[in-house]
């Protein structure tokens, strides 16, 4: 596993353990009515959905470049946030060191 893969991953055990306890706690349809609650918390809701859907696009833009899969971790991302986007980023850098590891006559096979 290469350096980038471990921190992706390292951000992303710590999110997720913390996502399934918010869920376990107050359930998806409580999360988003937290969400809603007051203005501070709507502003920071909006701040996050165009963030996200920023990185969504550039996802979508790497993804048809490099022929790495997009739709699957479009849907983590809009379940569950940042969980979609780093576990892209672990599987783009999986195919990459992939990529890069075959030798150049087998590659020119393919």
């Amino acid at each position: 596993m290469s350096n980038r893969q471990l921190a992706c991953v390292a951000f992303l055990v710590p999110f997720l353990a913390l996502t399934a306890y918010v869920l376990a706690t107050v359930g998806l349809v409580g999360f988003y009515a937290e969400m809603l609650r007051s203005a501070s918390t709507v502003l920071a809701s909006t701040d996050l959905t165009l963030s996200l859907g920023l990185i969504a696009f550039w996802m979508y833009g790497d993804a048809r470049e490099t022929g790495t899969p997009f739709l699957p971790y479009l849907v983590v991302t809009v379940v569950i946030g940042v969980a979609g986007p780093l576990l892209y980023l672990v599987h783009r850098e999986a195919l990459t060191t992939k990529r890069a590891t075959v030798p150049r006559s087998q590659s020119q096979r393919a």
